[in-house]
């Protein structure tokens, strides 16, 4: 049985997640590598790829690594479960944007009143569908009403004029 030594062990470092939705490594020398295959990746084995540039993270998959691999930093659970739930984050993150553009617009009328009661509910649904470990800290159920309240006093506003 061949010992494992210095010399045959890749040591990387997980720095982010690659364009190509694969996880972005570096090694010692700065080199990147990305994991890319999806299936080998949810069985718990690392099989990665050297970029091209070597030194550039959002290089193209280039050479297999064919030797044995150790993350220093692997993916924790609640990170792989979070990923489950990447799309539905960006999600909220845009609506978000979009009451802060609706509270801050200048020409807001109550013709958004509509669309604001439906954002508001959305964002409602969204965030109650996290788990109570994995909600976004960026914002709140108390934020999402807070959004509501001022829709409603603005369309208060609006209908007194």
């Amino acid at each position: 049985m061949k010992q494992q030594t210095r010399e045959n062990v890749l040591r990387l470092t997980r720095v982010g997640e690659h364009y190509m939705d694969g996880g972005l490594y570096m090694d010692g020398n700065r080199n990147y590598y990305v994991d890319c295959h999806q299936e080998v990746k949810d069985s718990g084995e690392s099989v990665v790829y050297r970029l091209s540039p070597c030194n550039e993270p959002d290089g193209e998959p280039c050479t297999m690594v064919k030797c044995n691999i150790v993350i220093t930093n692997p993916t924790t659970e609640r990170e792989k479960r979070m990923k489950g739930y990447k799309f539905k984050y960006m999600l909220l993150s845009r609506m978000q944007q979009d009451c802060e553009y609706y509270n801050t617009a200048e020409h807001y009328n109550n013709s958004h009143t509509s669309t604001t009661v439906e954002l508001i509910q959305e964002m409602k649904n969204i965030w109650n569908e996290f788990p109570s470990d994995l909600k976004p800290e960026w914002i709140s159920m108390e934020d999402i009403l807070e959004y509501e309240r001022k829709f409603t006093e603005s369309e208060k506003t609006s209908n007194n004029k």
